[in-house]
């Protein structure tokens, strides 16, 4: 279904019933790619929102300058527009940014966080993060092409290389998953420039929202905003109230990779808040 949120319609779907859990998804990614091993045990407990992001799947693309402030504020918009008052709150990756600035802006309409894979923006001088493209992903883009970079960069980032051998069905669901609901190539840099540009290091104290910081112990690689592990350890010692999870065996996508231990620590979590 689409929702009118301040003029745009954006492309929603709610299932289950139980207390409201919104899932925000990364750089780029449509709703769509929320699987259905995931969002099915979860909507046993839980009414699930999931969204298309501006320019993703079929929310139409903005105009306007994209950033994770407005990715948030397109939430809460979501959260009124379908009454919902409060929600646990869990984001992946550059969704993961979005609901920081939720907990920071709206924290009343937040009953917990799971921040999973993600991280705050630059927090040390000796790593700079890049406020614009980063070079490897245009450089990549160039060279390949759309297609052939998001298959590469899935397989490579989200998956650990044993699963990608060993259950290549997986990595090729994502990626059909994303292709069939993605964001032009105009958007998806511009969603790149809001997940740069993204900024709360030095708010996280004022983070009062319990959070589960969710990461999985393969989650290394250095990508546009450095090691998705550093960047957990950061929130971990640097947010008021946080717990961490650790999903072994589990890079990026953990959510794809091991979607039933993924699931377990979602819900222990929320049962607990």
């Amino acid at each position: 279904m689409r929702v009118d949120v301040g003029g745009v319609p954006i492309s929603c779907d709610l299932r289950g019933s139980g207390p409201p859990l919104v899932l925000i998804a990364g750089t780029g990614f449509p709703g769509a790619t929320w699987d259905d091993d995931v969002v099915g045990p979860l909507a046993e407990r839980h009414s699930v929102l999931t969204f298309d992001h501006r320019g993703t799947g079929g929310t139409p693309a903005a105009a306007e300058r994209l950033s994770t402030r407005l990715f948030a504020r397109d939430a809460v918009g979501l959260m009124d527009a379908l009454g919902v008052a409060a929600a646990h709150v869990l984001g992946h990756s550059m969704g993961g940014r979005v609901a920081q600035w939720i907990a920071l802006e709206r924290p009343e309409r937040v009953r917990s966080l799971i921040l999973a894979a993600t991280g705050p923006g630059q927090f040390r001088d000796d790593r700079p993060v890049t406020r614009g493209v980063p070079v490897h992903t245009a450089k990549a883009l160039v060279e390949h092409g759309y297609e052939a970079y998001m298959r590469e960069h899935i397989a490579a980032t989200f998956f650990t290389p044993e699963f990608v051998r060993a259950r290549p069905d997986r990595v090729e669901r994502l990626w059909r998953l994303f292709w069939d609901h993605r964001p032009d190539l105009e958007s998806y840099l511009r969603h790149v420039v809001a997940r740069q540009e993204h900024q709360t290091a030095e708010r996280l104290a004022e983070i009062g929202t319990p959070a589960l910081v969710l990461i999985g112990d393969r989650d290394t690689v250095v990508m546009g905003t450095g090691s998705h592990w550093d960047q957990s350890q950061y929130l971990l010692a640097h947010l008021r109230d946080a717990e961490r999870r650790v999903i072994p065996g589990a890079a990026h996508g953990y959510f794809w990779q091991c979607p039933e231990e993924t699931v377990s620590a979602i819900l222990e979590w929320t049962l607990a808040h």
